[in-house]
Parts: C-alpha cells; sequence; structure tokens
C-alpha cells in the first residue's frame, strides 16, 4: 500500500531523484524546479540524480545543476567529485566493456530484425556502459512490442528495464539501487545498507528496484500510468505529476527539516 506523501517522516539526510518523467515536466526542467533544487541545497540536503540517460548527460549534469552526484545509465556509470575534478565509477570493470559493446551491438540487430520499428535511441552515442532502444522518445512501440524487447534480450542474457522512454540494456551486473548504495558510501558518508535516512523520487518500470531498496520511496503522480506493472511500488505517493510533483517533494521535505525531524 502506498501512503499520501504528508505521511512521509524524516529525518532526511539526502534526496535521490530520477530525471525523465520526474523532474522533467513534458521533457523539460522547469525553472522552478530548478529553484526547487537550489533550495534544497541551500538547507543542507544534497541532490543525487539516478537516470538511464547516457554518460555524457551526466557530465552535464553535474556542471550546470546543483547536486552531489549523478548516477547514468541505470547504475552503469556514477559520477562523483574528487576534489575540483569529476570521476566515474564503472558498474562493471572498464576492461570488459568493449566486450560487452560487441555483444550488445550484435543483439542490437538481432531485436531490430524481430520487432518492428525497434531502433537504438539517439543518445545511445554518448553512452559507455549500456545501450538503448527506443520505445517511446522518438520511435513510438506499443507497451506490448517494448516488452517482447525486454524479453527478448532478457534471454540473451543481459539484464533490460523499460523506463517512460527507452528500454535499457547492458551487463547483468548492477542497477540504479547498487550504484545509489555505492553513492551513499563514496559521496553522502553514510552506510550503503541502510536507505532509511534518504529519499527517492520516481515515476517509471526502472525505478521498481529503487521503490523496493528505499524505505522513504516516492512515486510522483504519472507512476501511476505503470501500476500495474510495476513489481514494487513506491511507499508514497505526490498528488501531482512529474516535475510539480516533484516540487511537492521538495516543499515537504524542506517542511520536515524546519520542524527540526
Amino acid at each position: 500500500m502506498s501512503f499520501p506523501l504528508s505521511q512521509l517522516t524524516g529525518p532526511v539526510r539526502a534526496l535521490f531523484s530520477d530525471v525523465d518523467g520526474t523532474l522533467t515536466t513534458q521533457g523539460r526542467v522547469e525553472g522552478s524546479t530548478y529553484v526547487a533544487l537550489e533550495r534544497l541545497g541551500e538547507s543542507g540536503i544534497p541532490v543525487v540524480l539516478v537516470t538511464g540517460r547516457p554518460a555524457g548527460w551526466g557530465q552535464a549534469f553535474m556542471t550546470v545543476a546543483p547536486v552531489a552526484a549523478v548516477v547514468t545509465e541505470n547504475g552503469g556509470v556514477t559520477w562523483i567529485r574528487d576534489g575540483r575534478r569529476l570521476r566515474k565509477l564503472y558498474g562493471v570493470p572498464p576492461a570488459s566493456l568493449p566486450e560487452w559493446r560487441r555483444r550488445m551491438n550484435l543483439l542490437v540487430n538481432d531485436v531490430a530484425a524481430r520487432v518492428h520499428g525497434a531502433q537504438l535511441s539517439s543518445d545511445s552515442r554518448y553512452r559507455e556502459v549500456d545501450l538503448a532502444i527506443d520505445w517511446n522518445e522518438e520511435a513510438s512501440l506499443s507497451k506490448q512490442e517494448a516488452e517482447e524487447v525486454v524479453q527478448l534480450i532478457r534471454k540473451a542474457g543481459f539484464a533490460a528495464t523499460r523506463s517512460s522512454v527507452h528500454v535499457n540494456f547492458g551487463p547483468p551486473h548492477f542497477d540504479k539501487l547498487s550504484a545509489c548504495m555505492t553513492v551513499v558510501r563514496q559521496v553522502l558518508g553514510g552506510d550503503g545498507n541502510d536507505l532509511d535516512p534518504y529519499v527517492f523520487v520516481g515515476d517509471a518500470l526502472n525505478d521498481a528496484p529503487m521503490f523496493r531498496g528505499f524505505p522513504k520511496s516516492v512515486g510522483v503522480a504519472n507512476v501511476k500510468l505503470w501500476w500495474d506493472e510495476l513489481d514494487a511500488k513506491p511507499a508514497y505517493l505526490t498528488e501531482k505529476p512529474e516535475g510539480a510533483g516533484m516540487r511537492e517533494v521538495v516543499d515537504h521535505v524542506l517542511a520536515l527539516r524546519g520542524a527540526g525531524q
């Protein structure tokens, strides 16, 4: 059972947020949402972005957004700060990447031959560990066709998960949750196995590991689009979708902090 956001209690030491459909509204980050992130940072609550988007996007987020770390490629590449420099943490040994990528590219051809209209996402050229099949961004596959893509990829021995726009797939050794546990240990100075002091906000099927792993997980209202397909559901729900729902979370977390919780 999921509860209204108003029932979420503190303390909250950091906020982890998905990007597409959670931080964004109709594909873009609204100015008011960016300001909300700034308010969190100014209050001493770090923000960590967690996305299926490519490593290249993560580097950009680290330089233009008020964030402490960015998990990209569903955990394949995580960006952290090392003094004044940015450093990448990989979900698999970097030396293994060429062979993984060779096998993944072969698999893309096989999937495209089996599912009409399946194609690599336009942002795949900026990826280092995973790849993505576009089903709902520039392409237009049905949910059933997208799920067929997921099953074909899993049968080939890869991890695959469907976001609101892509089917992300890669080596079966990481996910969003495992990467966030690393961020807790290496960036936030906490126990990676204790996620109770942290809030995660998401909206899609690839957020299921986070909904399962974070006791204080929140779904923005548009998560209901995938409700029956989610194998783990958020503990709390906002009233509004997308960025407006995210701003609800920020306001609530700041209110908790002001109340000393």
